[in-house]
């Protein structure tokens, strides 16, 4: 049922109505009586705010014979309020940047989200999955219940036990916990259960079963993911299979792509150095396009350096000091010939940007960092770096980002502080910080303020207090210097509302 005949009331008036509606869900009944022996108009206004709080609250009404069981209490203490101002203040878009810092505290914090909250925060996780873990967590039981009766949000039921029957009859949460569980157990299994479902299922879910086979691909998926998956109609399909063939250290899709590579690119000495030499291929090979290959280029584009690209972006970083027998710390350090540089260092970063995970990230930054002139055809220098940092995890991620701040031009420094935003551990990121309180206090502004609230997130917890008494004696503050100021001072109330200072 709806609540349209509570619209008609309040539309056409109550004069003729002899008694409220019938409730829209048996668990309402107890308060429809209340509304009920209240003044008409009034009761019909306060069902109709009711109804609509629960809609936004994600809760589909039922008819009785739908009824589904009631929540049970959270086993976890709720957030304090002020936890929880804070953070309706963030999902408001009032310092936004500093989201991901309060889902940490929250989530260190052992407890739960109050219901008043869950809408908003549901919303903004299902519009971006880097929350969900978390958010998963934080939920707690009435999160759980809401996303039984509500698909928007059914991956909060991902990771949980459920039973076999899912994969066939669950949502599409259900359906990938379900696959995750049986491939943990019975691999061989599980990519049955995919492979006779392969061809009835819609884009976004043969992309989600992907992504999960590509957390941890086994051999026994080799043959499924040379026949289906590298043939499917999808593009990001086929590249996720790509990945999970060259991630298999015995696979043939692997060694067609090592052949490649070692076939067109070797070093040799030349004089007093070590160069790369290149060879690129005459032709274009049909038999390449099973593998991923396309044979016409983009516009500008030659023919070999595209395909050549193509070629080597198919090898992971981490193998090629393997197949040209060096050192890592060596790998990037030779000379190319220049007719070829551009499309051996465009393979190399599409290489980087497809396996993250595998692109050398202490050699390749570096290099990547210090390249000059950059490639046409490539993305934004500080988007490639930031793509390789984001994989790795937070200590590693920001002592790299020290290291390399330090050598690149400020603007682009700062570019990449934005993206990477990052808060080192007291008494580290030395480079970092020098590079943040010199741009916060330029005069004139040589930021925006949006950047100043990106910034404001490099300072440790234990170094905010000093850097708010140093701006508050400087005789003049730009405005993204006040916002700077302004963005600690709520990190440092936020996180009070978590621990005691």
């Amino acid at each position: 049922m709806t609540d349209y005949p509570l619209i008609s009331a309040s539309l056409l008036g109550v004069a003729r109505m002899t008694a409220m509606p019938t409730p829209p869900d048996p668990s309402l009944e107890t308060i429809w009586n209340a509304l009920a022996a209240m003044d008409p108009a009034d009761g019909v206004l306060q069902a109709l705010a009711l109804t609509r709080a629960l809609h936004r609250g994600g809760i589909k009404l039922q008819a009785a014979e739908e009824s589904a069981p009631a929540c049970i209490p959270e086993s976890r203490e709720l957030l304090s309020s002020g936890a929880v101002d804070s953070l309706m203040r963030l999902l408001k878009g009032e310092y936004s940047e500093i989201l991901p810092e309060w889902l940490g505290l929250a989530s260190s914090s052992g407890r739960v989200l109050p219901g008043r909250v869950l809408p908003e925060i549901l919303t903004a996780a299902t519009k971006d999955p880097k929350m969900r873990s978390i958010v998963r967590n934080l939920a707690g039981e009435r999160g759980s219940w809401i996303a039984r009766r509500h698909s928007k949000f059914s991956w909060l039921l991902e990771d949980v036990i459920v039973g076999d029957d899912l994969w066939y009859d669950g949502v599409s949460a259900e359906r990938i916990t379900r696959l995750r569980q049986t491939r943990a157990s019975d691999p061989t299994r599980a990519m049955e259960a995919v492979a006779s479902h392969w061809a009835g299922e819609d884009a976004p879910m043969r992309e989600a079963i992907l992504k999960v086979i590509s957390e941890n691909p086994l051999a026994t998926d080799e043959a499924w993911l040379e026949q289906s998956a590298l043939t499917d109609r999808r593009q990001e399909i086929r590249e996720l299979a790509a990945s999970c063939l060259t991630t298999l250290p015995d696979s043939t899709f692997r060694k067609r792509a090592l052949d490649r590579v070692r076939s067109r690119v070797k070093i040799q000495r030349r004089l007093l150095k070590r160069v790369f030499v290149v060879e690129p291929p005459e032709k274009f090979d049909p038999s390449w396009t099973a593998d991923g290959l396309k044979e016409k280029p983009p516009q500008g584009t030659g023919e070999k350096a595209w395909w050549l690209r193509q070629m080597i972006a198919m090898v992971a970083l981490n193998e090629w000091p393997a197949i040209l027998d060096c050192e890592h710390d060596d790998l990037f350090r030779f000379h190319a010939d220049p007719d070829w540089r551009d499309p051996l260092v465009l393979g190399w970063i599409d290489a980087a940007r497809r396996t993250p995970d595998r692109a050398l990230p202490e050699q390749f930054v570096p290099f990547v960092a210090a390249l000059d002139p950059w490639p046409a055809g490539a993305s934004s220098k500080s988007s490639v770096i930031s793509s390789i940092l984001d994989a790795l995890p937070a200590t590693r991620r920001i002592g790299l980002l020290d290291d390399v701040v330090g050598k690149l031009p400020a603007p682009l420094a700062v570019e990449l502080m934005v993206r990477c935003a990052a808060t080192p551990e007291y008494g580290k990121g030395k480079h970092l910080l020098q590079i943040v309180d010199s741009t916060v206090t330029a005069i004139p502004a040589i930021i925006t303020r949006a950047h100043a609230r990106a910034l404001a997130l490099c300072i440790p917890q234990e170094g905010i207090q000093q850097r708010l008494e140093t701006l508050a004696k400087l005789p003049e503050l730009s405005p993204a210097a006040e916002e700077f100021a302004t963005t600690l001072e709520f990190r440092r109330a936020m996180r009070n509302h978590f621990y005691q200072p």
